[in-house]
């Protein structure tokens, strides 16, 4: 029987209500049952949307050179991260808490959750129309479609064509560059060199920096930006112009760097040397041109390339690779690219991690990490690659090796490091290398005084030093700390201080010195170490600076031992007598800022050492009475110690050329008065009279009570024979007096000789400025009895005393003095030096001789003073030659 319909006005509105919401939630049914079909869509979708964008970002950066981004890239990018963004938070995350999956803070636990799972959840509400769950789920799944199509139409517009533009090629080729948003003072870099192209009368520039601080990035990114060139600017085209390394040749370079110019103004057929520089001209000469070279040498000339200075809106950009192209290329602006700064480093080894939360618990390694890698970005940016997505103990390791530089330069990370270490290694004079790896003794960034570089370069007999003048070796030193500074193997963090760059160091204490086996240096500097007996045994340089508890043995085997750094070690105490007594060769001994109150007395057997530095041994009260044994000694700094009164053993020094002490309170007068302090510094003029050859005296003056001016001008006064005099001011009345005079030889002149048993290399006379040769520490004996690098003084007849001009003439193996001879017309003195090879003064003779020789005169012994070398020597003679 079937229901009858309802009658009355009220009761039929009642049924229409009732017909509408059956059809209302029998659609609302329809979306919760296909919600779950519709999400897995859209999901889909959002992944292919995110794929595609990467695919997207590839491309562009495969083709960098021809397409730039335009403005429809930055407004897909926001886009997406607004869709990216919407679908996270509106969609996934209402859906899993509308089922009763929800995540946590943000979703983040929730994002994992399969969408299989959130389908079987949903199924539970198909039917429960009467719960207003129900309804939420219909409009997400109303939201959802709605969402869908933004997404496809997004997808739709990220195409290659659509978010960038083709670049102009005949203006602009662009080049693969790093961001530079990530390092401030680059930016800055990068903003000058654009000004400096505005400038009209700024045509020739050079940006110069150490190795991989990022030069050539820098020029990258001036090339790209150049693609829209700045307000005042106008170009007609850019040079992107790659110096050819491989090649030696200067007309080789010349023609390959033709060849590119011409290839990039689709110039052809040019075939001659003369052709292509008249065609690079011409093309030129009229156009708004700018040249980029990524490295360049000296030896080239942009003329003979056919860059002419004539061409008025040319301009040329040159990266110095080469540091004496900053000397012999002429040009209007010279701009120096720093090393980033500690701040600058670790927001660049962030960015290359890419994970916030592996940063975060790393914070402090690293940081540790980031110094030990001197702000060199293409240094940090290696690191931190190798280091992506790993663990704390591998980041905890590497932190480890670079702290003590153990297996380090092996790190293929650093490979472009000990690349240009050795690029300009290699291009230094013999003598200048192991200038280079003797300053690696040195703690790393330790400030290394020049004055005491210098000296040790000296006593190890690396420089050549004309006469016996100790200005000299200070000079020579100089020239070569300008030349290891321009090759950015040290640099100058003072006008008193250098220091070697971190990542020098490390491939420095891995090179070997010149003409030595490996692992005659060993360093434990600002590490905790010692050394084993056999490398005691041999070892030639030792550096135990800064060295955390620092363990030396009782009598080492050092027979071979030239320098010895133990300074910086206030807990070391006591140093065994015996220490020193196998240490004969030794010429450098560091032992300021100790802890011991006396010197060993075995300190007498080191009968070769030239510099002792015993500065800042605050306890330190005397010097063993045997130290008038040290007859070599040239050096000797006592400052900052108990020794206050000059003993009586400094006068047996008679070699002894620069003298550093203190006058105040000390050990003999520990609270002096006026007249104490008289006494004392008359007592200093008294022994340092005896000490002829005295050259700098350093006086540090420290005076608690009343005016230290008297005293500064009774010093003066009483060594009024030091014309130069430095006076260097400092807080707490201490003021610190560098006086210097220049040496002058006895009547008749010394005989000077530089190591005439070793190669020769060449040195600098920084005075006249002529290229002299220069002796090497290490070698065999060559050229009989004077070898190449011999000055020898000669007497000619009515001429007096004047120096061999031709050094060539001693150079020849086996007959030297005939060689000698023959280039003198009347006859001669002449004084020679007899090396271990000649022990015997009949061995000079030559037979036949060229010229009669006399006998020989005036034969020194082996312990005769005037010869002063770095090296066993057995006298020297006088011979008369017809």
């Amino acid at each position: 029987m079937s229901v009858p319909p309802p009658v009355g006005q009220a009761v039929a509105a009642a049924h229409d209500d009732a017909k509408g919401f059956i059809l209302y939630a029998k659609h609302a049914r329809r979306h919760v049952i296909d919600l779950p079909h519709n999400f897995e869509i859209l999901n889909n979708r959002v992944v292919s949307l995110c794929s595609s964008w990467k695919v997207l970002n590839d491309d562009i950066n495969r083709q960098s050179v021809t397409r730039q981004k335009n403005d429809n890239y930055e407004a897909c990018l926001k886009e997406k991260d607004r869709i990216l963004k919407h679908y996270q938070e509106r969609i996934v995350n209402r859906y899993k808490k509308l089922v009763g999956l929800e995540s946590g803070a943000n979703g983040e636990a929730g994002n994992q959750i399969p969408v299989g799972e959130l389908s079987a959840a949903s199924k539970r509400w198909n039917n429960k129309f009467y719960i207003r769950t129900f309804y939420r789920l219909a409009r997400l799944d109303k939201n959802v479609r709605k969402f869908m199509t933004e997404v496809t139409e997004l997808e739709i517009k990220i195409t290659l064509e659509h978010v960038t533009s083709r670049v102009n090629p005949e203006i602009v080729l662009r080049q693969s560059a790093k961001e530079l948003t990530h390092a401030p003072s680059h930016q800055a870099v990068l903003d000058s060199l654009v000004v400096c192209l505005c400038d009209a009368d700024c045509k020739r520039i050079i940006i110069h920096g150490e190795p991989q601080v990022g030069k050539t990035n820098i020029l990258r990114n001036l090339n790209n930006r150049l693609v829209q060139c700045p307000p005042g600017l106008e170009l007609d085209c850019v040079i992107w112009v790659t110096f050819p390394t491989r090649l030696s040749e200067p007309e080789d370079i010349t023609t390959d760097i033709q060849d590119k110019i011409l290839q990039r103004l689709d110039l052809a057929g040019q075939n001659s040397g003369s052709g292509k520089k008249e065609a690079i001209s011409r093309a030129l000469c009229e156009k708004s041109y700018l040249l980029l070279f990524d490295g360049f040498s000296p030896s080239i000339e942009l003329e003979d390339i056919g860059i002419s200075e004539e061409h008025e809106h040319g301009k040329v950009i040159i990266e110095a690779k080469d540091p004496y192209l900053l000397k012999n290329f002429k040009c209007h602006k010279k701009i120096e690219l720093e090393k980033l700064s500690p701040q600058d480093s670790r927001i660049l080894f962030d960015k290359i991690i890419a994970d916030e939360k592996l940063c975060e618990e790393n914070r402090d390694l690293g940081d540790m990490i980031v110094e030990e890698l001197g702000g060199l970005p293409g240094v940090i940016i290696s690191i931190a690659r190798s280091l992506k997505c790993e663990q704390e103990d591998c980041w905890e390791g590497l932190n480890q090796r670079l702290k003590a530089d153990v297996n380090v330069i092996d790190l293929p990370e650093l490979g472009g490091v000990k690349l240009a270490f050795h690029i300009a290694y290699d291009n230094l004079k013999e003598n200048d290398r192991k200038c280079v790896l003797y300053a690696a003794l040195f703690p790393k960034v330790f400030p290394i005084p020049i004055d005491i570089l210098v000296e040790c370069w000296k006593a190890e007999g690396f420089l050549w030093c004309p006469g016996s003048s100790f200005a000299a070796a200070r000079s020579e030193g100089r020239t070569v700390l300008n030349e290891l500074t321009m090759h950015h193997l040290l640099q100058k963090c003072s006008k008193r201080h250098a220091k070697m760059p971190i990542n020098c160091r490390r491939v420095a204490l891995e090179t070997p010195f010149p003409g030595e086996e490996r692992e005659t240096s060993f360093v434990k500097s600002g590490v905790p170490g010692h050394l084993e007996e056999a490398e005691w045994k041999k070892a030639r340089r030792v550096s135990l600076m800064q060295s955390k508890s620092v363990k030396l043995p009782v009598n080492p085997e050092s027979k071979r031992m030239s320098t010895l750094f133990l300074l910086l070690n206030p807990e070391l105490e006591i140093i065994q007598d015996s220490f020193f007594r196998n240490m004969k060769t030794l010429r450098v001994l560091a032992l300021n800022s100790l802890g011991m109150k006396l010197l060993p007395t075995c300190l007498s057997s080191l009968t070769a050492l030239q510099s002792l530095y015993l500065n800042n041994c605050g306890k330190l009260q005397q010097l063993p009475p045997g130290i008038r044994k040290l007859k070599k000694l040239e050096v000797l700094d006592i400052r900052g110690t108990l020794i206050r009164c000059l003993p009586e053993e400094i006068r047996s020094l008679v070699n002894l050329i620069c003298l550093r002490f203190s006058l105040g309170p000390g050990a003999c007068n520990p609270s002096p008065d006026r007249d104490s302090l008289e006494r004392q510094t008359s007592e200093t003029f008294s022994t340092a009279k005896h000490l002829n050859k005295l050259e700098e005296l350093t006086i540090v003056l420290e005076i608690n009570n009343g005016s230290i001016d008297h005293f500064v001008n009774r010093i003066k006064a009483g060594f009024s024979k030091f014309e130069n005099v430095t006076q260097f001011e400092n807080v707490n009345n201490r003021i610190e007096l560098l006086l210097q005079r220049q040496y002058q030889p006895p009547r008749g002149g010394d005989v000077n000789f530089s190591n005439s048993t070793v190669p020769v290399t060449h040195g600098h006379d920084a005075t006249a400025g002529i290229e002299w040769p220069r002796s090497d520490n290490e070698g065999r004996v060559r050229g009989g009895v004077c070898g190449a690098n011999c000055l020898a003084s000669v007497k000619d007849k009515g001429k007096g005393t004047e120096t061999l001009k031709d050094k060539s003439a001693i150079l020849q193996t086996g007959e030297p003095l005939e060689a000698i001879a023959n280039n003198f017309e009347e006859n001669v003195d002449l004084e020679v030096l007899l090396t271990d090879q000649f022990s015997n003064p009949e061995q000079v003779l030559q037979e036949p001789p060229v010229k009669q020789s006399m006998p020989l005169n005036n034969w020194s012994p082996p312990v005769d003073e005037r010869v002063q070398a770095p090296f066993h020597n057995y006298g020297s003679a006088s011979v008369r030659l017809k």
